[in-house]
């Protein structure tokens, strides 16, 4: 038995080889065929999503079919949603599902559907989209992960990052406008030894475990552990409002910080909110000194942070050339969101080989980048990126807004980027290499997708007992044997 054992291993290593050059042959049959592609990246197994935003994840017809029988009514004119107190003067949520016209104009305006810039631009109607459904992300949190998750199991997604604020930003109160008016160290103390602040901490940990927990349980993953969405592997993000006064961003940031400490599914802290704001443009600065401040207290909590989602001809030259570069040198920053300005930057070249160097991720949105920005084709960075060597993986940001997924993602760097199928595997690869989760990783140089000692053989024994000891190296090595098996259906 072991000698066959032996042989049937010495088989798959033979076969990895011609499979990659079989399907790369493939691939280039239908690499200009938007059908072809989808069909193909579909079914393409995928490492997953590090740049997700929950508020902009549920597709707004999801969204209203989960309040469909609940006490909501919509603004005629402006389609904001409120939960009714005594009556309702614009639509009951119940009649808006049997007014299809209406109904239609919900969705776009919810989301992009079908945007044209009249009124607004992509940017603000984007934007302005959050604060019409808001109540429903408040109070129904669980269901729209769970259309979240389920969505990415359909996209053959092995893990998430997504941005939540599971104490509904309850910490922004404890932001007064004296707090920082002494020092950050003062600030940090007179919170922490707040007892309704502790309470806050304590609070954002268990909403986030029981999230995840009530999602799964809507996914019946309790009674049917086998369902591919209950083999997803779910991590959160404490997100941050950078539209807002200092004192309260310290106060946000600290609650994050603590409870990322504390949580094993709150891995990680990222800043939010319009970079080309007012105040974020004003205090953008600051803000990246109290992330640096909190980073020091707080060295094991991750950061990953909006930087560079700036269209140049939106703000003054003065705001183009230095956010990535704090965000990386003062916040500390592991990974960078978006980044679509890096050009702009001063010593724009040095930036990107010290990403390079130090192994710091770019999340590449393209339909976000596109439909907010009208950043896209020729004037996307994102091959900048990879001709500088720079990690790149790919998101969907706010994948229901936007009205995008995962695959359509692949689609478009494939249809307008020109990318092959080696380098789709790479940035496929790099969605586990550069995430947040715990544990050594599969590959000694992610770059060269080159294992580390113990998994030369990812089948050896000494393989098998080492990614029993890492969760990031268990997912790693899932992902290489359903890409194998991927790779091996165009072998010839």
């Amino acid at each position: 038995m072991r000698f066959f054992r032996i042989l049937l291993l010495g088989l798959v290593a033979c076969y990895q080889t011609p499979a990659l050059a079989n399907i790369d042959n493939y691939f280039n049959t239908i690499k200009k065929n938007p059908n072809a592609l989808f069909a193909f990246l579909k079914s393409m197994p995928k490492g997953g999503e590090l740049h997700y935003h929950l508020a902009g994840g549920a597709y707004p017809e999801a969204m209203l079919s989960v309040v469909a029988k609940e006490n909501y009514c919509l603004n005629k004119n402006t389609y904001n949603l409120t939960k009714i107190v005594e009556d309702c003067r614009g639509v009951l949520i119940q009649q808006v599902m049997t007014q299809p016209d209406f109904y239609e104009k919900t969705i776009e305006a919810w989301s992009m559907k079908n945007f044209h810039p009249l009124q607004e631009s992509g940017h603000d109607h984007f934007f302005n989209s959050f604060f019409k459904f808001l109540p429903i992300v408040v109070n129904h949190s669980p269901e729209l992960l769970a259309e979240v998750m389920q969505r990415a199991a359909n996209q053959q997604e092995q893990y998430m990052e997504v941005m939540i604020a599971p104490d509904n930003m309850n910490s922004i109160g404890f932001g007064t406008s004296n707090l920082l008016a002494t020092s950050p160290t003062h600030a940090k103390e007179q919170l922490l030894a707040n007892a309704d602040f502790q309470n806050n901490i304590h609070e954002t940990v268990n909403e986030t475990t029981n999230l995840l927990k009530k999602a799964r349980q809507l996914l019946s993953c309790d009674k049917k552990p086998e369902q591919q969405v209950c083999q997803l592997t779910v991590k959160f993000q404490y997100i941050v409002l950078r539209e807002q006064p200092l004192e309260k961003v310290f106060a946000q940031a600290l609650n994050g910080f603590a409870a990322a400490s504390q949580s094993q599914e709150l891995i990680a802290i990222n800043l939010v909110q319009p970079e080309d704001g007012l105040i974020s443009l004003h205090d953008y600065h600051k803000q990246m000194e109290i992330f640096a401040f909190l980073h020091q207290a707080y060295p094991n909590v991750h950061l990953s942070l909006h930087a560079g989602e700036l269209e140049p001809e939106a703000v003054a030259p003065s705001s183009l050339n230095f956010h990535m570069n704090e965000a990386i040198n003062i916040a500390h920053a592991q990974r960078i969101g978006h980044g679509t300005a890096v050009a702009y930057e001063d010593n724009a070249q040095q930036l990107l080989q010290q990403m390079a160097k130090r192994q710091i991720a770019v999340e590449i949105n393209l339909t976000s980048n596109h439909k907010i920005l009208n950043i896209h084709g020729k004037k996307h960075p994102l091959r900048y990126y990879l001709a500088n060597n720079v990690p790149v993986v790919l998101s969907t940001d706010d994948e229901g807004i936007l009205r995008t997924d995962l695959t359509r993602e692949y689609v478009k760097a494939v249809l307008e980027h020109k990318l092959d199928y080696p380098t789709l595997k790479q940035i496929n690869r790099n969605a586990l290499s550069y995430s947040f989760l715990s544990g050594k990783s599969l590959w000694l140089d992610p770059a060269k997708a080159k294992p580390v000692k113990a998994c030369q053989n990812l089948h050896s024994t000494s393989c098998l007992a080492f990614i029993k000891t890492s969760e990031k190296a268990k997912l790693q090595w899932q992902l290489e044997d359903k890409l194998n098996q991927f790779e091996i259906r165009y072998a010839k």
